[in-house]
């Protein structure tokens, strides 16, 4: 889903932990995770798959999101 700027202003979006894309929660709930207590959103479910076997990886201060 693509947000104009009047959405962007709006909602309040969150960071991809896998590849570092903004996404708003509100648009894809179902592309959600609970890990330990937090929830991360994710702009795909291959992100999240990715992010679902390996999360200790993606949560590591030293992991630099490549992008898409």
């Amino acid at each position: 889903m693509l947000l104009n700027q009047e959405d962007c202003e709006m909602a309040e979006l969150q960071t991809d932990p896998v590849c570092g894309m903004q996404v708003d929660p509100e648009a894809k709930p179902e592309l959600r995770l609970e890990y330990e207590g937090k929830t991360y959103h994710f702009c795909s479910k291959g992100c999240l798959f990715e992010f679902r076997d390996d999360p200790k990886t993606y949560l590591d201060p030293a992991y630099v999101p490549e992008g898409m």
